[in-house]
């Protein structure tokens, strides 16, 4: 529960905010460092083993050539390589919703649909 402040207090308790305000952003700062610093890269060998469905080498050098898989090239031994992080906004994008779910999004619509022609705001005609 807050206590009560006074109006003497107000200056003192904002600087308290602030204090805390700042000391958070630390953290976050650190954070986001620390996120940073243990983003690591994988080989093809590390991505197949990495991959949910532990793709073929054949499989990763086609989703490259294609530009379906996000990939690094490193310039002086020429190598490919994937960083982690990527890798795994890559697969979480790719994810399909289930045939439950493009029903309910349907469900959802029609009945928006229905509600906007009861108020007389289809705009469309």
């Amino acid at each position: 529960m807050l206590d009560t402040i006074t109006f003497d207090q107000l200056p003192k308790a904002v600087g308290d905010i602030l204090d805390g305000i700042a000391e958070i952003k630390d953290i976050c700062k650190a954070l986001r460092c620390d996120n940073v610093a243990k983003d690591e890269f994988l080989t093809i060998e590390q991505l197949q083993a990495y991959h949910p469905d532990h793709p073929s080498l054949q499989t990763v050098h086609r989703w490259k050539s294609l530009g379906y898989i996000p990939f690094y090239k490193d310039p002086a031994t020429r190598r490919v390589k994937f960083k982690k992080s990527e890798i795994d906004a890559w697969i979480a994008s790719s994810r399909h919703m289930s045939r439950k779910e493009q029903n309910e999004l349907h469900d959802a619509q029609v009945l928006g649909r229905r509600k906007q022609m009861e108020i007389g705001g289809d705009e469309d005609e």
